[in-house]
C-alpha cells in the first residue's frame, strides 16, 4: 500500500520522551574539533562518523532543536576548509560530517549559515573543480560545495569583478557555468545541490543575458526519460528557475518547455519522481502567466482567535480583500488551461507523490484565477468524485479539495457539495483480490475535514456539524487502520477547537486520543462504549457498525463489530430492534459472502444482548425480539439449506459463523425446543463442522455444542444416543484433524450427557490418549485435554467418575509426560502432548482437591509431580515455562493438594510469585532455583535427567546454565560418599532406560562429554568409568545415525582422561572408529582424538605424540584405505594389531 498523505493525524507524533533541547552540543563540537585537526585514519573517521550519525538521528523528528547551535556547528566544519593549509583528507572528512547535519536539518536552513562573502567564491570554485563530478567517494564533498557555491552565487556583486582581465584566464562566470553543467549531467544519484546552484546562478542579473537562453535550450536537450538521474536533475533545475527568475525572462521559454514535456511524454513516465517533477514544472509554468497577488474574491475566515468560537457566531465573513475589485476581467492564457488539464490528470495518477504535487498545484493556480474560472476548476474536481474510478482518483480529489479549501478557493456556497463528496470517502474501503484499498482515501478525507475547520467560520459549517462529527467519530473508533483513526481524531480535535460546535467535543477528544487509539480492540470494545453514552453519537455509531463494518472484508473487524454491537445494544435497544435487526436480516441473503458472515455474527450478538435485557425486564424472547424476527430466525437454517449456503465456496465459513449463531441462540433459550426439524438441522451444522479438518471450525462447533445440547436435548434421548454414537465413531476417523475435532467435542458435552455416557466416553478417550505413532499426536493431545474436562464436568459423586477411572486417567497422564514423539516436519511433536498432560493434571487434581481429596491416589500424584519437575529444566521453552507455572500453582494451591513430595522444602526454594520475580523464558534465571531442588531425594533423579538433556541439547542458554548447575552439584557430591555412589549409579543406569536411550542418547553422550572435559568426573571410581564406557559402546556403536556415532566418538576421546584398563579399552574402540566405513565418522574421530592427546597425558614421549598428531591431522580420512596410518598409530600407542 502507498504511504499516507501528510495529514495532521499522521504527520504529528506525540512522544512523552520528546527531547527538549540539543543535549549533545559539547560531544558534537568535540568530535568536529578532532576531525578538523586532521591526522585521523580512515577507520577512526568512520568510527567518529557513525557516532555522529547516531547523535543527529535522535533529532530527525525535532530538527528545530539544532537551530540554536547550527551556526556554530556549520562554522566549525567550514573553517578548516577555508584554510589554505587544508588537505584533501580534512576537506572530505568535514564535508561528510556537514552532510549529516544537512540531512537532519535540511539544506534550505543549513545554507543560510554557510559563509557568503565575495572572497569565498574563487576558493570554493577551485575546490569544486578539483573534485570529479562522477566520484562516488567524493559525493558528500561535491554536494556541500555545490550548495555553498549556490549561496555564494547570490551575492549582489557582479562576478566580473573577480576576473583579472587576462586573455588567457577563464572568467569566473564561465568556470561556474561549466562546473554547473558538469554536475547536472554527472552519473550519480540525483540531488538538490546542483539544481540549487544552477537556478541561483543562471537567474543572476549579470548572467541571464549571457547564458540564460542557451542554458534553457541545453537543459531541454539533456532530458531523456531513459537517463533518470540527469532528467531528474534537469527537471528540478527548470522548476527552480521558473520559481526564481523574473516572469518576462522565463515566459518566452514556457511554450517550448511545455511542448518538450508533452513530446517526451514525461507526464506518462514510469518513474514517479520524473512524473512529479514534470507536474511541478508544469505548475510553475502556469503560475508565470497569472497575477502575482492572490485573487481578491477568495474566502478567508473572520475569526482568528479560538476564544471567539465559543460565543454566538458573528456575521458571515467577507472577501479576502474587500477593498480590491473583482478580477473577473483577467484573461487566462491557453497555456494555463493546458496546465490545469495536466494537473487534473495528475490527481488520478497511481503515485501518491504525484497526486500530492498535482493537488498543491491546483490549489496555487486556482487561488490566482478569476472567480468563474476557479469555479470551473472546482467543478472538475467534483466530477472526479462522481466518476469514482479508483482509489487513486478519489485520493487525489480529496487532496485537491483540501488544498483549495486551505487557500480560500472553495466558497461557502460550495460547502454542501464538498461535504457530500467527502463524507462517502471517509468510509471508502474496498477489497480487490487479496489487497485492500481505501486507506489513503480515508486519510485524505480526514485532511479535508481538518482543513474545513481551519478555513471556515462556525456559521458556514453549522448545517454540516452533526454529519461531520458523527462521521469523524465513527472513523476514529472503528477504522481498521490506526493511521486513519488518528487522522480522524486529529481532524475532530481541530474542529472542536476551531469551531466549538461539535457536541461533547472536549469529552470525546479526552477519551479518544493519540495513544488510546493505538489498539483496534480497545477502540471497538472500550472507547466506543464511552462515546456511545452521549446520545448524539449512539445511533450513528450503531448504524455505522451495522451498515459498514458488519460486512467488512476483514474477518477480525467483523468479529470486533459483532462484539461491539453486543455491548452497544444496551444504550438504545429500541433502535437496534426496529432499525438494525431488519437490516441484518436482509444482509443474510446478500450475494456477498462477507456481508452474510458479518450479518450472522452481528445478529447473534444482538439477539443475545436484546434477550438478556428482556430477561432482566421480565420479557419473553418474543417480546424482546419481536414475533417477526423470531420467525425469521427459526426459518434461517432451512433457507440456508435450500440455498446451499453451507456448500461450495464459503460454505465452511458460513458453518463456522452459524455455529456461533447457534451458541448465542441456545444461551438465551430461543424457543425452538419442540421444533425437531430445526434442532436436527442445527445439530447437523455442528456435526458437519466437526467432520472438516479445520481448527477454527472445531472451536466454534464445540463452543455451540455444549449450550445447544444443554438447552434442547435434555428430553431428547434418541438425539443424545445418536450424537454419542456418531462422536465416538468419529474417533476412528482416518483423518487426524477429524479425530481431534471429535475428541475435543466429547470433552465439551454438558454434565447430564457426561454422567449418562461417562464410561463409554472415558473408555474411548483413554484409548485415543494412549495411541502410538506420529499420526496420532494431535488427536492424542485433544483426548488428554478432554479426559480432564469430562471428569470435572461429570464429577466424582455417585453416577460420575469412579476412583479406578481417576487412577487410570492419571496413569495415562504420567505416560503422556514422557511422550517425545518426533515428526520430520514438526520436530518434537510430543511437546504438545506433554503440555496437555500438565494442563489436564492441574485441572483434574485441583478439582479433586476441592471436592474429594480422599479420591486422590498417592502414587500417581508423586509420579506426575516428579515428571513435572523434569519438564521444568528440559530445553523446550514453552514446555519449560508451562511446567514451572503449573508446578508452582500446584505447590501453593488452596485447598492444599496432598502427596506432593517435600512440599515445605520446595516452598522455601520456589516462591509463589516466581513468575513476577524472574523471566521464566531465561534458563540462566530459572536454573539456580531448580539446582537447589537437587538436594531433595524425590526430585534429584528427574531433575538430573532434565539437566543432562539440556546440557546435551542445541540450545546455548540451556547448555550454559545446565552445565554450570551440574558442575556445581557434582562438585558437592564428592563430599558425601553415599550420595556420590547414588548419583554415579543413576548416571550409569540411565543407559539401561531404553525409552531414554531411544530419545536422548546423543544428548546424554554429549552432556557426559562436556562434563568430563570440565573435570566433573575427576576422581570418579574406575568402575563408574568402565560401566559407562561399556554401556555407551553397546548402545551406540552399531547405530546408523551419524549424530549418535559422532557423540560416541567424542565421548570416547574424552574418556581417555581415565588411566589403566579404561584407557586401553577406549583406545581400542577409537581405532575401530578410525577404520569405520563412513568417512565422516573417521574424520570426526581423528579430530577429537588429536584434541584429547593434547589435553591428557596419553603419550609421554614427545616424538610419538608429535607423530601421532601429525598422522591424525594430515591423513586423508576420506580415503577408504586407512589401514596403514591406523596400524602406525597403534604401534605408537603400543597396541598390537590383529592380523
Amino acid at each position: 500500500m502507498e504511504a499516507s498523505a501528510p495529514t495532521p493525524g499522521t504527520g504529528e507524533r506525540l512522544d512523552v520522551d520528546a527531547l527538549q533541547e540539543f543535549e549533545d552540543y559539547e560531544a558534537v563540537m568535540d568530535t568536529i574539533r578532532k576531525v578538523a585537526k586532521g591526522g585521523l585514519s580512515e577507520r577512526e573517521i568512520e568510527h567518529l562518523l557513525d557516532a555522529f550519525k547516531k547523535t543527529f538521528d535522535k533529532y530527525l523528528e525535532q530538527p528545530y532543536l539544532l537551530d540554536g547551535h547550527l551556526a556554530e556547528i556549520v562554522h566549525a566544519l567550514v573553517k578548516p576548509v577555508k584554510s589554505p593549509d587544508c588537505t584533501d583528507d580534512v576537506l572530505h572528512a568535514c564535508m561528510r560530517f556537514l552532510v549529516v547535519v544537512t540531512k537532519v536539518r535540511g539544506y534550505k536552513v543549513v545554507v543560510n549559515h554557510l559563509p557568503h562573502e565575495l572572497s569565498d567564491i574563487e576558493p570554493v570554485l577551485a575546490l569544486l573543480e578539483r573534485v570529479a563530478p562522477d566520484s562516488l567517494e567524493l559525493r558528500p564533498a561535491t554536494y556541500m560545495l555545490l550548495l555553498w557555491l549556490g549561496v555564494l552565487s547570490m551575492v549582489p556583486f557582479q562576478l566580473s569583478r573577480l576576473d583579472s582581465g587576462d586573455s588567457g584566464v577563464t572568467p569566473v562566470a564561465q568556470r561556474i557555468y561549466e562546473v554547473m553543467k558538469a554536475n547536472l549531467t554527472a552519473f550519480q544519484k540525483a540531488n538538490d545541490a546542483s539544481s540549487f546552484l544552477s537556478a541561483h546562478f543562471i537567474t543572476r542579473p549579470d548572467i541571464k543575458d549571457l547564458y540564460f537562453d542557451d542554458f534553457m535550450v541545453w537543459l531541454q536537450d539533456q532530458i531523456d526519460p531513459k537517463n533518470v538521474v540527469t532528467t531528474t536533475n534537469v527537471l528540478s533545475t527548470l522548476a527552480m528557475i521558473f520559481k526564481l527568475a523574473k516572469r518576462d525572462v522565463v515566459m518566452k521559454h514556457a511554450p517550448s518547455v511545455m511542448s518538450m514535456l508533452a513530446g517526451k511524454k514525461l507526464f506518462l513516465c514510469s518513474n514517479f519522481v520524473i512524473e512529479r517533477l514534470a507536474l511541478k514544472l508544469c505548475q510553475r509554468i502556469g503560475l508565470c502567466f497569472l497575477p502575482v497577488n492572490l485573487a481578491s474574491w477568495r474566502h478567508l475566515r473572520c475569526i482568528k482567535q479560538l476564544s471567539q468560537n465559543v460565543p454566538e457566531n458573528g456575521p458571515l465573513s467577507e472577501a479576502a480583500f474587500p477593498a480590491a475589485q473583482e478580477n473577473g476581467e483577467v484573461d487566462v492564457p491557453e497555456i494555463v488551461e493546458e496546465v490545469i488539464d495536466k494537473l487534473l490528470e495528475g490527481l488520478e495518477n497511481c503515485s501518491l507523490d504525484v497526486r500530492w504535487s498535482a493537488a498543491k498545484g491546483i490549489g496555487r493556480i486556482a487561488s490566482r484565477l478569476p472567480r468563474e474560472f476557479a469555479c470551473e476548476v472546482v467543478s472538475s474536481v467534483f466530477s472526479i468524485f462522481e466518476k469514482q474510478k479508483s482509489e487513486s482518483s478519489l485520493h487525489g480529489a480529496c487532496l485537491a479539495l483540501a488544498e483549495l479549501g486551505r487557500r480560500g478557493t472553495l466558497l461557502p456556497e460550495q460547502l454542501p457539495d464538498v461535504v457530500s463528496s467527502v463524507l462517502p470517502c471517509l468510509e471508502f474501503d474496498e477489497q480487490l483480490g487479496k489487497q485492500c484499498f481505501g486507506r489513503v482515501v480515508r486519510d485524505a478525507a480526514c485532511y479535508v475535514c481538518w482543513t474545513l475547520s481551519r478555513s471556515y467560520d462556525p456559521c458556514h459549517l453549522a448545517p454540516f456539524v452533526n454529519a461531520i462529527a458523527s462521521a469523524l467519530v465513527c472513523i476514529t473508533l472503528f477504522d481498521r487502520e490506526v493511521m486513519c483513526r488518528r487522522a480522524a481524531a486529529a481532524a475532530f480535535q481541530e474542529c472542536v477547537g476551531r469551531l466549538g460546535t461539535f457536541p461533547h467535543g472536549i469529552d470525546i477528544i479526552t477519551v479518544a486520543n493519540y495513544f488510546s487509539l493505538a489498539l483496534v480492540q480497545n477502540c471497538y470494545l472500550s472507547l466506543s462504549l464511552q462515546v456511545a453514552k452521549f446520545m448524539d453519537y449512539t445511533q450513528p455509531l450503531i448504524l455505522h457498525l451495522v451498515e459498514k463494518k458488519s460486512g467488512h472484508w476483514d474477518p477480525h473487524i467483523r468479529t470486533l463489530c459483532a462484539q461491539a454491537l453486543f455491548k452497544l445494544t444496551v444504550d438504545d435497544p429500541g433502535f437496534v430492534r426496529e432499525t438494525c435487526v431488519p437490516k441484518l436480516l436482509a444482509a443474510l441473503h446478500s450475494r456477498n459472502l462477507s456481508s452474510k458472515l458479518g450479518a450472522l455474527l452481528s445478529l447473534g450478538e444482538i439477539v443475545h444482548s436484546l434477550c438478556e435485557l428482556g430477561e432482566k425486564g421480565g420479557e419473553s424472547v418474543h417480546d424482546a425480539l419481536g414475533s417477526n424476527t423470531v420467525e425469521a430466525l427459526k426459518e434461517l437454517a432451512s433457507k440456508f439449506e435450500e440455498d446451499k449456503v453451507f456448500q461450495g465456496l464459503g460454505g465452511d465459513q458460513m458453518k463456522e459463523a452459524f455455529c456461533l449463531f447457534i451458541c448465542k441462540l441456545s444461551s438465551v433459550h430461543f424457543p425452538v425446543h419442540k421444533s425437531r426439524p430445526i434442532l436436527e438441522m442445527w445439530l447437523s451444522v455442528i456435526t458437519r463442522c466437526l467432520l472438516r479438518d479445520e481448527a477454527s471450525l472445531r472451536h466454534n462447533a464445540c463452543m455451540a455444542l455444549s449450550p445447544f445440547v444443554e438447552e434442547y436435548c435434555k428430553d431428547e434421548n434418541d438425539i443424545c444416543d445418536k450424537l454419542i454414537a456418531d462422536y465416538l465413531g468419529g474417533l476412528d476417523s482416518a483423518t487426524e484433524g477429524v479425530r481431534c475435532n471429535f475428541a475435543h467435542a466429547l470433552g465439551s458435552l454438558p454434565r447430564f450427557v457426561c454422567r449418562k455416557y461417562c464410561e463409554a466416553i472415558l473408555g474411548r478417550l483413554m484409548a485415543a490418549a494412549t495411541a502410538e505413532g506420529q499420526e496420532y499426536v494431535d488427536s492424542k493431545t485433544e483426548a488428554v485435554l478432554s479426559l480432564a474436562r469430562v471428569c470435572v464436568t461429570a464429577g466424582v459423586e455417585e453416577g460420575g467418575v469412579t476412583l479406578s477411572q481417576i487412577e487410570a486417567i492419571l496413569d495415562i497422564l504420567t505416560q503422556g509426560m514422557n511422550d517425545y514423539t518426533h515428526c520430520p516436519k514438526r520436530g518434537d511433536a510430543g511437546a504438545d502432548v506433554r503440555r496437555a498432560c500438565m494442563t489436564s493434571f492441574k485441572d483434574l487434581i485441583c478439582y479433586l482437591a476441592s471436592v474429594a481429596p480422599s479420591s486422590i491416589p498417592e502414587a500417581q500424584v508423586k509420579s506426575l509431580v516428579r515428571a513435572l519437575a523434569q519438564q521444568c529444566v528440559e530445553p523446550v521453552d514453552n514446555v519449560c515455562r508451562l511446567a514451572i507455572t503449573t508446578f508452582i500453582e500446584l505447590l501453593y494451591n488452596v485447598p492444599e493438594i496432598p502427596y506432593i513430595p517435600h512440599r515445605d522444602e520446595a516452598r522455601k526454594i520456589l516462591p509463589a510469585n516466581l513468575a513476577s520475580v524472574i523471566n521464566l523464558r531465561q534458563a540462566k534465571e530459572t536454573f539456580p532455583y531448580w539446582s537447589q531442588m537437587l538436594v531433595l531425594d524425590s526430585y534429584r533423579e528427574p531433575l538430573l535427567k532434565g539437566f543432562l538433556v539440556s546440557v546435551g541439547g542445541m540450545s546455548e542458554p540451556f547448555f550454559i546454565s545446565g552445565k554450570e548447575t551440574l558442575l556445581s552439584f557434582l562438585g558437592t557430591v564428592r563430599q558425601d560418599r553415599t550420595l556420590e555412589e547414588s548419583v554415579y549409579g543413576f548416571l550409569a543406569g540411565l543407559l539401561s532406560d531404553q525409552a531414554f536411550v531411544n530419545r536422548a542418547l546423543p544428548k546424554y553422550l554429549r552432556a557426559m562429554d562436556h562434563l568430563a572435559v570440565s573435570g566433573a568426573f575427576t576422581g570418579a571410581p574406575p568402575e563408574f568409568a568402565e560401566v559407562l564406557l561399556r554401556e555407551a559402546w553397546l548402545k551406540a556403536h552399531r547405530s546408523k545415525s551419524f549424530l549418535k556415532l559422532e557423540a560416541l566418538s567424542s565421548f570416547l576421546a574424552t574418556w581417555l582422561q581415565f588411566e589403566g584398563d579404561v584407557r586401553k579399552k577406549v583406545l581400542a574402540r577409537l581405532f575401530l572408529f578410525l577404520q569405520h566405513r563412513w568417512s565422516k565418522v573417521r574424520k570426526a574421530t581423528a579430530l577429537r582424538l588429536c584434541e584429547s592427546l593434547l589435553l591428557y597425558p596419553v603419550l609421554e614421549d614427545e616424538e610419538k605424540l608429535e607423530e601421532a598428531c601429525r598422522l591424525l591431522t594430515e591423513v586423508d580420512w576420506n580415503d577408504a584405505d586407512v589401514d596403514t596410518p591406523v596400524k602406525r598409530l597403534k604401534t605408537l600407542f603400543g597396541i598390537e594389531s590383529k592380523s
